[in-house]
Formats: C-alpha cells, sequence, structure tokens
C-alpha cells in the first residue's frame, strides 16, 4: 500500500499492530491522523472484519470530518461505512438505534418540541435554585444560593465522574468518620505541642511522625493524604526546603474555628453531604419532567449497556476494532463508554483498541477532559503496548527547541512513569526554510504591542505570505479582539470568533423593548405605555421621523396630560399604522404561542384584522437581499443572535409544563441577568476566505501556520497569575480531581506549549511591560527571561527586543485600542458561512425548498435553511408531527413485541400533541382530526403493521454522497427484507391525500422526495448493496370528498431517467449552494410550472 510507505517506523509499527490494546503518545505534528486512517485501512487488508465493524471516536465534529475525509483518499466509499462519530453523538445513537433498552427517552433538540429532551441551562438553575431555596435554614450549603451556577457546574462535575448521589454521599460521610479517626493523631503531634513547630528539624520530626502515624490508619481520605504527604515529604528532601511540606499542609491539613489543624475541613464534607441531596432531589426532579441534561446522555447509554446483557454483546459483536482519537481530552464517563464496549469477555482484557493522545496538548480541564483517562487506560487492559511518535513533520528545529524547554517544565507527564520513553520532538519536515524567524519583543504599552504586531503582519503579507497563514494566539478573546482596529486600519483581512452576549445586541434588545410595550399595553398600564411607545418607535426600522415622536411627546406633557401616548398618535397620520399594529397584536399576544407573537414582531407573519393585514418593518428593514450586499456583517448576525435566542427560547419551553407567552420572553431575560449568566452567541467573522486568523490557543488546537504571533506573553495572561470564574462551592481535597481549577501551573504550560506549536517555521512573542494602572506586568516565568534575555528560545534568539515608540506614535496606538469593540468590519458573505457551508448536508427537504417557486426558491433556501431565521412552527407541522411521533411509537412498540391497543395509541397521540407548539384553539382542532383519522387508519392498515419495520430512520450518519454533494433526510417507515436485500418506502402524509401524480407543485415535490430516498438508501453505508423495491405516500387522514375511508397508498414507478436526472439535479444545486451563487428567479412564474422551467435551467447550465 503506497500510504504505508510514507509511514515512519513507530508509525507502521502502530499501524500494523491491530489486535491487542495500544496507547499511542502522539505530540504535535506527528502525522496522528495519517496513522488513524493508515490502521483502518490495515485492519481492512489484513482482517476479515468489515467497515462496519470499526469504531472511531474523536472529540470534535470537524475532527470527525476530517477523519472520514482522509479515510476516504485511502479506502473510497469504504470510508462511510466505519462508523466515526464523536462520544456524545456515539451516545446519542445507541439510544435512539436500539430504543428498546431505553424508556421515555427522546434525542431530539429544538427542532422537535417534545417535552423528553435535554433540558436547558436555564432550567438547571432554576431547578437548583429552588431545592437549595427548600434547604433548612442551618444548612452549609445555603450559602450557595448565591452562586447558583457553580453547584450546577459542579453536579456536572460528578455526573462526568461516575459520581451518583448516592456515591457522594457515602464520600462524605467516610470524610467525616476519617478526620474525627485523625483528629486525635493530629492532636497528640501538633495541636497538643503549639501547632507546627518554626524550627527545622522540629518541624521535619513532626511532619515525619504525621506521616508514620497516619500510615497506620485506615480509609480512602487518610490513604490520599498520606501519599500526598509521602511525596511532599520525598521532594522536601531532594530540595532541602520544608516548602514542599507547608504546600501539603495548607491543603489537607487546615485550621478549624478553634485554631486547631484537622485532616481536612470537615464543613466542605458537610457541605458535600447536602449537594447530594440536592443532587439527588435535581435528579428526582429531571425524571418527573421526563428530560435529562447534557450529561445525561452518556450516562443513560453507560446505563443501558451495564444493565442489558444483549444490547452490550450486539455492540461488542458489531465494534470489534476501536480507535480513540485525542484521548486525553476525554472524560472518564466517555472512556467508561467505550471501556463497557471494549469488554468482550473473549478478549480476556485485551481488547483490540488504540488510543492516540498526548498528555502535553491536554487544554481541555475546564470542559471535564481528565488527562488521567491515559493512565488508566494503562490500567484497564492487559498488555498494553506504548508507542511514541516524535518525528514531527510540522515546526522547524527551532521551534521545537522553544517548545521543549516549555513541555520539560510540565510536571506531571505520562511518560515519566514509562520505561524508555523519550518525548522530545525532532523536525522531520524537509519543506522547510533553512532558518527560522523567532523573535521576543517587549513594549512598554499595551497599545504599542498591538500596533507592532498589526505592522509586522501586514509586512508579512507585503512580502507575499498568504494572510491565511498567519495567525495570532492568546487565552482569552478580549486580547484577540483589542488587536482588530489595528488591523483594520492596516486593510488587513481577519478572521475570528466574535463572541458576545446577545442580550446587549441591538435587534435583541429591541425585541425586548417590543415585548415591554406589548405587556405594558395588556395590563393598560398607562405610565408604562407612555413610556414605551415613543421608545419603539424610535427603532431605525419603523423609520419615523423623530420629530413626529416629539410632537406627541411634547403633546402630552404640556396640553394634553388628560390623554394617553397612542391617543395622540393616532391623530397623526405618520404614526397611525404604527400604533395600530401594537394595539391589534395585544389583543393576542396573551393567548396565543410566543413564537407567533415574535414572528408578528420580526415581520414574518402578519397582524390581522378587518382591515387588512399589518407586517412589521423589522424583517424587510434587516434581511432584504439589497441590505445583504450592503453590510452582509450586520444581516448575518442580526439572523444569528435572533435564531440563537429563539433556540434557547425552544430549549426553555421544552422543560416547562405550560406554553410560554409574551410575558415568559420577559422573564426569560430577568432569569439570565438574575443569574448573572450571559447568553453567547459565537459566531465566525470573516473578511476574506484568505484571512489573518485570530483566535484562542484552545481553538487552535489541530491546527498549523506558517506564522504564529503570541500576545501579551505574562504571568497574569498566561502563567500562573492568571486568573479565571473559580467555582466557590470548595470541595474535599479527595474530590478535587473531578474540578478544573484554573490553578494549575501544569495547565497552563500545556497550553502555551500548544500555542508554539502551531507554528511551522515564524513564531513571536510580545508583551507589554506597563499595565494601564501604572503598574508592572510580571513577565511569563516558562520563557525564564533574566537580564534582556528569554533563556528558552535557542541561543540566537534569546534577545528580549524593546522598541523606543514616540509619543505622537503611542498617543495615536492608544487611541486606536479605544475602538476595539465598535470597529464595523466589510465582510465576504461566503467567508462568514464558510463553517456551515463545510458541514451542510442537503435534504430532501431543502432540494424542494431550493426550487419552490411559490415560497421564494434559493432566497427562502437561504434565509430558512442555511441561515434558519428564526420562525414558528406552523399548525398544520406540529399536527404532522404529533401523527408521525405516534404511528413511530405503535410501530417500535410492535418491534419489541408489545400490541398497543387503538385506546392506548389515541393516549399516547394526547400526549404528543399536547407538547406540541401550537394555540389552545389548533390544538383542540388537530386533536380531533387526529383522533379520528388514527383511528380509522390504523384499522385499515392492520396487515401493514404487522410487519417488522423500521421507522423515522436517519441517515444523518450515512455518509450518502452523490459527487461532492453530502446528503441526509429522515425517512418514516422501512420495510427491510435482508434476505432478498429490498427496501420499501413509506412516507406518512397528513392533509389532503393524492389521487395520482399530477403536475401541481405537491406533487413534484413528493417526488423528488421519494427519489431522494431511494438514493439515500442505495447509497447509505447501512444498505449499500440492497435496492429499493417500492415506495409509497401513506395517507393517514381519510378522503373527505367522498365516503371518508382511508385512501389506498400513491405509488411512485421509479424511472431511471428521471432518477439520473434528480442525481444531475442534487449535485447543480449543490454547487449553487457551496458557492452562494443564488440564482435570479424573477423571470420564473411562481408556480409548479416556473420550478420545472427553473430545474430545467439548472440541469441545461450543467
Amino acid at each position: 500500500m503506497a500510504e504505508w510507505k510514507k509511514l515512519n517506523p513507530a508509525q507502521q509499527e502502530a499501524v500494523e499492530k491491530v489486535y491487542g490494546p495500544l496507547l499511542v503518545l502522539a505530540g504535535p505534528g506527528t502525522g496522528k491522523t495519517q496513522l488513524l486512517s493508515a490502521r483502518v485501512a490495515e485492519i481492512l487488508q489484513k482482517t476479515d472484519v468489515g467497515a462496519r465493524n470499526i469504531l472511531c471516536l474523536t472529540f470534535t465534529e470537524s475532527g470527525a470530518q476530517n477523519m472520514r475525509d482522509r479515510l476516504r483518499e485511502l479506502i473510497g466509499e469504504s470510508a462511510y461505512d466505519v462508523t466515526i462519530s464523536t462520544y456524545h453523538s456515539f451516545g446519542s445513537d445507541i439510544i435512539k438505534n436500539y430504543s428498546e433498552y431505553f424508556q421515555n427517552i427522546t434525542t431530539e433538540r429544538s427542532d422537535d418540541l417534545r417535552m423528553e429532551r435535554p433540558i436547558d441551562d436555564l432550567t438547571q438553575i432554576q431547578i437548583v435554585e429552588s431545592i437549595i431555596n427548600s434547604l433548612p435554614f442551618d444548612s452549609p450549603l445555603l450559602s450557595a444560593r448565591y452562586f447558583i451556577r457553580h453547584v450546577v457546574s459542579t453536579i456536572s462535575d460528578l455526573k462526568q465522574h461516575l459520581i451518583t448521589p448516592a456515591k457522594l454521599r457515602e464520600i462524605a460521610n467516610n470524610n467525616l468518620e476519617q478526620i474525627e479517626i485523625a483528629q486525635s493523631l493530629i492532636d497528640e503531634i501538633v495541636n497538643n505541642n503549639g501547632g507546627i513547630s518554626k524550627k527545622k528539624a522540629e518541624k521535619l520530626a513532626q511532619y515525619n511522625a504525621l506521616l508514620d502515624g497516619l500510615s497506620k490508619l485506615e480509609g480512602e481520605l487518610i490513604e490520599q493524604a498520606t501519599s500526598k504527604l509521602s511525596e511532599a515529604n520525598d521532594k522536601a528532601i531532594s530540595i532541602n526546603s520544608p516548602t514542599p511540606l507547608r504546600t501539603w499542609k495548607d491543603e489537607w491539613m487546615p485550621k478549624d474555628e478553634n485554631d486547631h489543624f484537622t485532616l481536612t475541613d470537615p464543613d466542605r464534607s458537610l457541605k458535600m453531604l447536602d449537594l447530594a441531596n440536592v443532587y439527588d432531589a435535581y435528579e428526582q426532579e429531571l425524571r418527573r419532567r421526563a428530560a435529562y441534561d447534557f450529561d445525561d446522555m452518556i450516562l443513560r447509554a453507560i446505563d443501558g449497556l451495564k444493565n442489558n446483557d444483549e444490547l452490550r454483546y450486539n455492540l461488542q459483536e458489531r465494534y470489534q476494532f476501536i480507535l480513540l482519537d485525542e484521548f486525553q481530552d476525554t472524560n472518564p464517563s466517555q472512556f467508561e463508554l467505550v471501556r463497557r464496549i471494549a469488554d468482550h469477555p473473549v478478549h480476556e482484557g485485551k481488547p483490540n483498541i488504540m488510543a492516540v493522545g498526548d498528555d502535553d496538548q491536554a487544554i481541555f480541564a475546564f470542559q471535564g477532559a481528565n488527562v488521567g483517562n491515559m493512565q488508566d487506560f494503562l490500567d484497564s487492559f492487559t498488555d498494553v503496548k506504548v508507542i511514541n511518535l516524535t518525528d514531527n513533520y510540522r515546526s522547524h528545529k527551532d521551534i521545537l527547541h522553544v517548545a521543549h524547554n516549555i513541555s520539560e517544565q510540565i510536571e506531571d507527564r505520562l511518560h515519566k512513569k514509562l520505561d524508555n520513553i523519550n518525548k522530545v520532538l525532532k523536525s522531520s519536515r524537509t519543506n522547510l526554510p533553512a532558518n527560522a524567524e523567532i523573535e521576543r519583543q517587549e513594549f512598554g504599552a499595551e497599545a504599542s504591542e498591538y500596533s507592532w504586531i498589526a505592522d509586522k503582519i501586514a509586512e508579512l503579507t507585503s512580502r507575499g505570505v498568504n494572510p491565511s497563514e498567519i495567525a495570532v494566539l492568546a487565552p482569552r478573546h478580549k486580547i484577540l479582539e483589542n488587536l482588530v482596529p489595528f488591523l483594520r486600519n492596516l486593510e488587513v483581512p481577519i478572521s475570528y470568533e466574535k463572541r458576545e452576549n446577545i442580550l446587549d445586541t441591538e435587534i435583541v434588545k429591541s425585541m425586548r423593548l417590543n415585548a415591554q410595550l406589548l405587556d405594558a399595553i395588556m395590563q393598560n398600564d398607562i405610565p408604562r405605555i407612555n413610556e414605551y411607545f415613543p421608545l419603539v418607535l424610535s427603532l431605525p426600522y419603523w423609520q419615523i421621523p423623530a420629530e413626529q415622536i416629539w410632537s406627541v411627546n411634547w403633546q402630552l406633557a404640556k396640553w394634553d396630560e388628560s390623554r394617553n401616548w397612542p391617543e395622540i398618535a393616532l391623530t397623526k397620520p405618520k404614526l397611525k399604522n404604527a400604533v395600530n399594529f401594537y394595539l391589534m397584536l395585544s389583543a393576542s399576544a396573551n393567548i396565543e404561542p410566543l413564537e407567533l407573537t415574535l414572528d408578528k414582531l420580526t415581520g414574518t407573519l402578519p397582524v390581522e384584522n378587518s382591515a387588512g393585514c399589518h407586517y412589521a418593518p423589522l424583517k424587510e428593514f434587516y434581511f432584504d437581499p439589497h441590505r445583504r450586499a450592503e453590510n452582509p456583517l450586520k444581516y448575518y448576525e442580526a439572523i444569528s443572535h435572533l435564531s440563537v435566542i429563539r433556540a434557547h427560547l425552544r430549549d426553555h419551553q421544552s422543560a416547562s409544563d405550560k406554553q410560554l407567552n409574551i410575558n415568559d420572553f420577559l422573564d426569560f431575560f430577568v432569569m439570565y441577568e438574575s443569574a448573572d449568566t450571559p447568553l453567547i452567541n459565537s459566531h465566525p467573522i470573516a473578511q476574506s476566505m484568505q484571512a489573518v486568523h485570530l483566535m484562542t490557543a484552545y481553538k487552535a488546537k489541530g491546527l498549523e501556520f506558517d506564522y504564529v504571533f503570541i500576545a501579551q506573553a505574562h504571568d497574569d495572561v498566561w502563567g500562573s497569575a492568571s486568573r479565571g470564574d473559580s467555582n466557590k462551592l470548595s470541595l474535599p481535597p479527595n474530590l478535587t480531581n473531578i474540578r478544573y481549577v484554573n490553578s494549575s501551573d501544569d495547565e497552563r504550560r500545556r497550553l502555551f506549549f500548544v500555542a508554539i506549536t502551531r507554528a511551522r517555521h515564524g513564531l513571536f512573542i510580545t508583551s507589554h511591560s506597563m499595565k494601564d494602572n501604572g503598574k508592572s506586568n510580571t513577565p511569563l516565568k516558562y520563557l525564564n527571561e533574566s537580564e534582556g534575555k528569554s533563556k528558552s528560545l535557542p541561543d540566537k534568539f534569546q534577545s528580549i527586543k524593546s522598541i523606543d515608540i514616540e509619543p505622537k506614535s503611542l498617543a495615536r496606538d492608544i487611541e486606536t485600542l479605544w475602538q476595539a469593540g465598535q470597529v464595523i468590519l466589510p465582510a465576504d458573505f461566503r467567508a462568514l458561512l464558510a463553517d456551515k457551508l463545510k458541514s451542510y448536508q442537503m435534504s430532501p427537504t431543502h432540494l424542494n425548498t431550493f426550487i419552490d417557486m411559490e415560497r421564494g426558491g434559493p432566497e427562502s433556501f437561504l434565509i430558512q435553511t442555511l441561515l434558519k431565521f428564526p420562525q414558528a412552527p406552523h399548525a398544520s407541522g406540529e399536527y404532522g408531527t404529533a401523527v408521525h411521533n405516534t404511528l413511530e411509537w405503535y410501530q417500535n412498540s410492535i418491534n419489541g413485541s408489545k400490541k398497543p391497543t387503538i385506546n392506548d395509541v389515541l393516549s399516547h397521540y394526547d400526549r404528543e400533541l399536547d407538547r406540541r407548539y401550537m394555540s389552545d384553539i389548533d390544538r383542540d382542532q388537530a386533536r380531533a382530526k387526529g383522533r379520528a383519522s388514527l383511528e380509522k387508519y390504523l384499522v385499515a392498515r392492520t396487515e401493514m403493521f404487522k410487519k417488522p419495520a423500521k421507522s423515522e430512520v436517519n441517515f444523518y450518519s450515512e455518509g450518502v454522497v452523490i459527487d461532492d454533494a453530502r446528503l441526509s433526510g429522515k425517512i418514516d417507515r422501512l420495510e427491510i427484507d435482508d434476505k432478498s436485500k429490498t427496501v420499501r418506502i413509506a412516507d406518512y402524509k397528513t392533509g389532503k391525500p393524492l389521487a395520482k401524480w399530477g403536475s401541481d407543485m405537491k406533487s413534484l415535490k413528493y417526488k423528488q422526495q421519494l427519489y431522494m430516498y431511494k438514493i439515500l438508501i442505495e447509497h447509505s453505508s447501512t444498505w449499500r448493496g440492497y435496492n429499493v423495491e417500492s415506495a409509497r405516500l401513506e395517507f393517514v387522514e381519510p378522503d373527505k370528498n367522498a365516503t371518508g375511508s382511508v385512501v389506498e397508498p400513491l405509488y411512485l414507478d421509479f424511472n431511471e431517467k428521471e432518477e439520473t436526472e434528480l442525481k444531475q439535479l442534487i449535485i447543480a444545486v449543490w454547487n449553487l449552494i457551496q458557492t452562494l451563487n443564488l440564482p435570479d428567479i424573477s423571470s420564473y412564474d411562481k408556480s409548479a410550472k416556473g420550478a420545472r422551467e427553473f430545474v430545467a435551467y439548472m440541469l441545461h447550465k450543467m
């Protein structure tokens, strides 16, 4: 195999060892992705397993996509048969694909408004806050009411480390018992002798006596304390200093309220007892709501594997080879999920599992990652082979010199516990420049530092360096944002991830203001009506002259205090329509679903009365194509902000027992403010497809650039003095391992190491000596700087350069820095959507939307599908979803050997309908119609439902590709004959039945849908090689115009020519989407005829 020959000996060894457990230590740039792909190819070539028997798990969706792309290059279409997934997606897939083992769990999120799904962060906070507020007045945890978020975070930490409420309670009780047991020893050695002696010899004798005494006592807490004391004692001896012992004392032997030393703080364990009760009550509340939080996805999959032998054996039989990428980033629950699948008795502790990771790059502890998993891997399996990759194919040897000097400072390194492992990286890339560019620059002021970085980047680009090969890295977004105006002034294109609290953005604040006005009108609160009306009508999208609004204000204040603001405004021609809009909307806002009201406020839906339809101008003002052309970034951000807040509202709705209305919308803002929690929207800003990257070192993980700038190399930014949002709920020392505490020098050294190793041959490290308050910045100690030299750099680059800045230039730079956060950037629309387009998959619905002339065609696709402009689900769609979910439940029950009665089905339908997002009137109508339709349909289709079938089959992970077009979709019902390898498709339809195929828009879309389903099945990893025998539409509702009986299914006779044309259409539309080259459809009729002409045009253009 040609690819195999490209591997170095260590990589070849890892690829060839297909059987048994293998841990690969893969430093930065050592060809990890190449290794993983080659190993899959090797397994397929050297063993008798198929691609579907291989499981690859990684940490991010982008990592999974990169692995699949690489694998496709090696083994072709078989790459789509390999299960490549993130850990959470894999847990979700287990629950979805083996639903009979998991009761009352639904994995759908905001596209489906059922309640049985993950709760949102805000609801978590509300639940925990309610529980804590109900604690007794003397509870040691009652003070946590002031930091609820930290309690929620701690519960998440406990879940990720597989600690249940019962286990936490056991740990806390054991701690309290052991504290009491150890107290007499501590009293005898320390407290009864006036504390720890100040004399060195006596002090060391006391610690030795403690070590000797504690080692004779039993208990987990005592054993951990003894182990840590032994380590501290050894270190104190080696450095001839008692400092390590003092550090141990501060952590493990604090003083109590009586000024006596004790083994750990008993109050912390008492709080854990109360936390166990809060945690327990939280879990009970989730069960009551039939809900679960983010961490539960994997925990429930683990429970399913633990409690169901058949499920476990099925998965163990299927996944005979397992590959784990970025293993240092996993948490204990993720590793436990893998271990359950790998632990097949036939392997005798030696499963075919390979984990690839690098403990030096373990930087995601704040997300729950536990680098200790790498040691656990060695402990979990028998005869684990360890292979170390040290050939670096990325960086110049001088860059690796810097990286080595940083990594050598990391104290907790796995290879130190292993034999014959050397992690010194060797530069093996042959096409790098002979000389690296490394500079260490120090400036007087922050503004001067940013100015130099921008000038240097401009110089590099003027030398012909591609801007996309330059990155500026920092640990915080704010540092990067401050650099933006400097680069903007030099017209350097930039790309960065903007993070902002959308509750503070213009468009969201305007929505809140609108809601406040509606609430005031509904409450008939005249003072608030008078306050909010002029504020709302002054919003830019109403485009009402200021003098018109002020004229009403003056009239109200001076001449006509007996009337209210809208009463006067209704006499003004330029204000009348706007005022009427809010008065009409207030009549329905309190009784209709919140999303319908929001749609009317954004102008997506009209407010109707006898005089006609009235639209708010917001959508037209912000989102017409001309605005997109004028200011793509503002257009994109506005849609993004509205989409994010709508998604959070839907998540919040899913955890609520009632339908949300406009008052709940206002409460939503108050709850976020009360919880001191921002509602962050992270979205890319890209001025060009070739732009300089401004990113955090966390985001840069896995990437590489020719030139890297590391900004603000200070101790309080990258080093030990940096501070994060530390958790205020203190843990006993034997539980601190579950939490990222943001105080480990090793954590920060690893982050700095990751930043340095992104560079191929250019590295610029900058800092400034003075803070804005006049205090000095402390240099980053990892660089080992003194006497004007940075000794962690190679000898020829050690000199710290200082540049004198002219006062005039400094003043200019400070003025530029003040512009940070206020700069309006021009942007390239396709660059803004690059990430979306990269991961986009086309579904039948998307294709139909694109060609539907009646509903806007490509422009509608862009706004509704690609940008996901928020819009309330239609009542007809919610009704259809309730029917589909009920039929899915019915078929799955039959598959599980349960035969629900008609009454069972109707009761289930009622529950489904109650969870839908509808007005009470629509719900009542849907209930009557759905019950009548289902009762007739199930009787008429009794024979059909007797046959086994798969329901709601999702093709998202099936790897269906036509040319370059990635396809997905969900099919209602598949009737599969594995013996003959045939499939029959059934698609449920609610609404008016179709008697025959015609030339109307509905027929055209239904046909395309069924053809695309055929393509999905026959090109999927699961059913590749199967033949779609037939496809039909199943009409659930009876024929209203004839006998009222159930309509016979409408079959589609597949035609090879039509299928070929559809594939060509898919490719044509895909290319238009990927280039965002949306055709002008103004010349086509808004009809099925126009759609067919548009399709013919696209096929012709191919």
